[in-house]
């Protein structure tokens, strides 16, 4: 057996996602019993679909960190007292200077009282919009998730795309439904960052030609877990590229490939 064809033929993928039949997932199964390189594959695409994944997830409130470490060290109040020093003589006061201290202290009072609530009320609602906001994102990208679940339910051709010498660590998967839409839909698991004027194309090749996929930022990856792009009808092997932006002819390639997959 050809184990770097195996590797390439998109049984990792499949099996990993649950798209595999009950008879290729035993036979994956002792192939990489007997195949230590088919196991670390295996492993490798489960650890870039985590890192994908946990990329959806929302980061937690940043008060919490805040209050968590008011728990552990509260505050020390140092005693700015000097030992030894003599107490000030006190005058004492007549009973209408007394009534207006007093009505002072309770005006004072009531204002900082005021003054404190007011501050904790907004701090609370601002909180309350905070978690409201997080909640509301949270419900987002948990929809988005499961209309990619649902996405993967359907029959698809599994296409796993590996890095060229431009960037071997590079890997991506393509989901093409060859039986009925023919829609392509994409899995970024690791391409290298760009620069600011470039951006990447996927592309599937037919007899030798390219046909144009559509064009996708880097960032893409961070907003869904599989990227819907262009159908095609038939197709014999797919492949990104890393082109200029606004380049004149976006249907002819002309930066490098960085990742391609055969049929």
């Amino acid at each position: 057996m050809n184990v770097k064809e195996y590797i390439n033929s998109g049984i990792i993928e499949s099996y990993v996602l649950g798209m595999a039949t009950e008879a290729e997932r035993q036979e994956f199964e002792q192939i990489c019993a007997s195949h230590p390189e088919v196991a670390e594959a295996r492993d490798s695409f489960e650890r870039s679909l985590e890192t994908a994944l946990m990329q959806e997830a929302p980061a937690p409130p940043a008060f919490v960190k805040e209050k968590l470490l008011q728990q552990i060290a509260p505050p020390v109040v140092e005693d700015d007292g000097v030992a030894g020093m003599t107490e000030a003589p006190v005058r004492r006061l007549n009973p209408w200077k007394w009534v207006a201290a007093a009505s002072l202290l309770l005006l004072a009072g009531a204002a900082y009282w005021a003054y404190s609530t007011n501050e904790k009320y907004q701090d609370l609602a601002a909180r309350q919009a905070t978690m409201e906001k997080q909640l509301q994102q949270s419900t987002a990208a948990l929809q988005l998730l499961q209309q990619d679940a649902d996405i993967l339910r359907h029959p698809m051709k599994t296409v796993a795309l590996k890095g060229t010498e431009m960037a071997p660590q590079a890997q991506t998967t393509v989901f093409w439904d060859t039986t009925g839409t023919k829609d392509v839909y994409m899995l970024i698991n690791n391409l290298p960052q760009p620069t600011s004027d470039q951006q990447y194309q996927l592309w599937a090749l037919l007899d030798g030609k390219p046909i144009d996929l559509g064009v996708f930022d880097f960032d893409v990856k961070e907003k869904r877990l599989l990227v819907k792009m262009k159908n095609v009808q038939k197709a014999q092997a797919f492949a990104i590229t890393l082109e200029r932006r606004g380049r004149p002819n976006p249907e002819v390639p002309e930066g490098k490939a960085y990742v391609v997959g055969k049929l």
